[in-house]
């Protein structure tokens, strides 16, 4: 028998296809999820068939065919019986392997690529020239003028409700975080960076108010990322470190470059695990499923009724909205799974 502990392990060391490396997320990739199909079984007999000749091959990355363990679920406690699956693993093979030849252009392209982008990058923020992005935190306000400071302020009192932008109150000290040096407002003052898939641009400005603290000029990084959800937008400013601030502005500007959209979604592999049922547990899971199917039935048949009859929109809209609602898997899994202990 194999332990839920010792089937995960067991997993991960099936998805190692590199070398370790500290800087790596183990748990990222391969990508996987777990589906318990409600709608099936498999008999004790066949599952014990499959683990048999599937322990009988050892394992190999290279095979496409899927491995297959036996995993429980349930029994903690003393009176409780533990459901059985077999779950089908994928098994993903690694990408190829470059030869020195590849890497080495692959790294010439990549660095081309990336002076491209951040030119294309400025570029595109170029329309921000002349503008103020405003953001409130409580106590403080915050202006980023582009191409020339960041400015942390306490606002004069609104005048009127949702006044915007927020005026800065002059009796009130204010503090420049950052500005655009004389002959820095060009592409050499950002340079493009990544978190994961992830690449957004980078603004470094320093030469702002002294630090009473470090007796030293308060600088910021304030890094673009691209959101085509809404217009230019400060989402959030951090203090990281003393007088040293970090701030990221959305802007849809910079999703005009595929460099910067958010990677595309990878489809998770698919580890299906069917519950192991004895032969009277499928007699009870075939009546089970025969009930769900017949209140599915009932649901639609009285939907029709009403709409034979002529009966009023609003009648008819619950039992179309409850149809909506169901899914048959869903339903009869929860029919099937309804005498068992809770996990």
């Amino acid at each position: 028998m194999v332990s839920m502990s010792f089937f995960l392990l067991s997993l991960l060391a099936h998805s190692s296809n590199a070398l370790f490396s500290v800087h790596d997320d183990v748990l990222a990739l391969p990508q996987y999820e777990m589906k318990f199909p409600g709608d099936t079984f498999i008999s004790s007999d066949e599952a014990s068939a499959i683990l048999t000749a599937s322990s009988a091959v050892p394992f190999d990355s290279s095979d496409p065919q899927p491995t297959h363990q036996l995993m429980r679920l349930g029994g903690g406690t003393s009176d409780s019986v533990p459901r059985e699956f077999l779950c089908t693993i994928p098994t993903v093979k690694p990408p190829p392997a470059l030869n020195a030849t590849e890497k080495e252009l692959s790294k010439v392209e990549e660095e081309k690529e990336l002076a491209r982008a951040t030119s294309r990058g400025w570029e595109l923020l170029s329309d921000l020239e002349g503008k103020c992005l405003y953001f409130v935190s409580g106590w403080w306000s915050y202006s980023f003028c582009h191409n020339k400071e960041v400015k942390q302020f306490h606002q004069m009192p609104p005048q009127r409700d949702n006044q915007w932008p927020p005026m800065e109150d002059p009796e009130t000290m204010s503090y420049v975080l950052g500005k655009v040096q004389e002959g820095e407002a060009s592409v050499e003052g950002t340079e493009l960076q990544a978190t994961g898939e992830l690449r957004y641009l980078v603004q470094k400005m320093g030469g702002g108010t002294v630090c009473d603290l470090t007796k030293k000029e308060r600088k910021i990084e304030v890094q673009f990322h691209c959101n085509s959800h809404g217009p230019d937008r400060i989402d959030w400013i951090k203090e990281i470190s003393i007088c040293n601030y970090l701030m990221v502005i959305y802007t849809p500007r910079l999703c005009n470059d595929v460099t910067f959209l958010p990677s595309r979604e990878n489809k998770a592999n698919t580890i299906s695990c069917t519950e192991i049922l004895e032969k009277e547990q499928q007699e009870e899971f075939f009546r089970r499923k025969a009930k769900g199917e017949l209140e599915a039935k009932k649901i639609m048949e009285e939907a029709e009724k009403e709409l034979e009859a002529g009966g009023k929109k609003k009648k008819v809209e619950p039992l179309v909205e409850e149809l909506k609602l169901i899914d048959m898997e869903e339903l009869l899994n929860n029919l099937h799974l309804g005498d068992h202990d809770e996990l």
